[in-house]
């Protein structure tokens, strides 16, 4: 037995007041409850300090990002779930690595290369989401017997029997559902960009100018990555102005280059080599100089320590800057 600590009336084993003086003082929590809430409090609060000192914080594969739900990106209110980024994410790296051997994305340049890869990834799935938002807007459906009947025609043409596409599909990593999502968006994309190309017009040009102005009006938020550095489509006023200063800062937002893989660097080098001397057959001894400015990659064509012409680079493919 053991005493009131209010009035000293003897009480029960683990109480601490008589039943008068709870009614008085009211019932408090057992120690052990009391103890649980104390603790449990402060481990919120450290992991909540971490995370926004540190923007997140990662337990192996799985961050406080996924256990609280934060999508990887989320686009004019749609979002790209971390797992569909993953999935797509492996996929890919499985057919890069039986093409180039499983060491690929091993050591520094390797981790390069896959945050690299992450980053293209992102802005695949973001560009997806756009044109299916256009193909709501525009009222554009594509049907399952669509779809069956592109199927039945890659398979036909391009693997001769339906076994020979399932083995394919299966190295690739890839179900029957992957496949079909896959081909649903194509559909979609051709749709689209038919309906955006005015009459006689020229599909590739007009698809791209629309993709472009998409871009700039979306709104987009990049959730904390490893690897993703925020480079993923940005919004418009988010990227460093492309004219202006050889340091691609110009007159707009500033923009902190950083490092580039060697293998991006050297096919951004000859894609605007390439582009230059087709447009400047005469000029002769002319370098490439790539800069990752992580909204976008630019090529400065230069001579004698002079900036001539000026290339964005994206996905193989360069683009003159004005």
């Amino acid at each position: 037995m053991s005493n009131c600590t209010h009035c000293g009336k003897e009480i029960g084993e683990g109480d601490l007041y008589c039943p008068e003086c709870q009614a008085i003082a009211g019932v408090r929590k057992p120690k052990r409850i009391l103890l649980f809430s104390v603790i449990f409090s402060g481990i919120l609060l450290f992991l909540t300090g971490i995370v926004v000192w540190h923007g997140g914080i990662s337990f192996g594969n799985l961050s406080l990002y996924m256990i609280w739900g934060k999508p990887a990106a989320v686009i004019n209110e749609e979002k790209i779930t971390r797992a569909d980024l993953k999935a797509r994410l492996k996929t890919l790296k499985g057919i890069l690595e039986r093409q180039h051997g499983n060491d690929l994305f091993t050591g520094d340049r390797g981790r390069m290369l896959f945050a690299n890869l992450e980053n293209k990834v992102l802005n695949d799935m973001l560009e997806e989401k756009l044109v299916k938002q256009e193909a709501r807007k525009l009222e554009i459906q594509v049907t399952e017997e669509q779809v069956k009947q592109k199927i039945d025609s890659i398979t036909k043409e391009v693997f001769g029997t339906w076994e020979n596409f399932q083995a394919r599909l299966q190295e690739d990593g890839m179900n029957e559902e992957d496949l079909q999502n896959k081909i649903h968006y194509l559909l979609l994309w051709e749709a689209v960009k038919k309906a955006k190309v005015p009459e006689r017009g020229n599909p590739d040009v007009a698809f791209k100018a629309w993709l472009m102005q998409a871009r700039q009006r979306a709104k987009v938020t990049i959730y904390h990555s490893e690897n993703l550095a925020g480079s993923a489509l940005p919004s418009a006023g988010d990227c460093c102005s492309r004219t202006g200063s050889s340091d691609g800062r110009g007159g707009g937002q500033s923009a902190k280059p950083r490092q580039i893989a060697p293998g991006i660097e050297a096919e951004a080098q000859r894609a605007a080599l390439e582009a230059f001397q087709k447009s400047n057959p005469a000029e002769k001894d002319v370098a490439a100089k790539v800069t990752d400015y992580g909204c976008h990659i630019q090529v400065e064509i230069q001579k004698e320590g002079q900036v001539i012409k000026s290339y964005s680079y994206q996905n193989g493919k360069v683009e003159e800057e004005s």
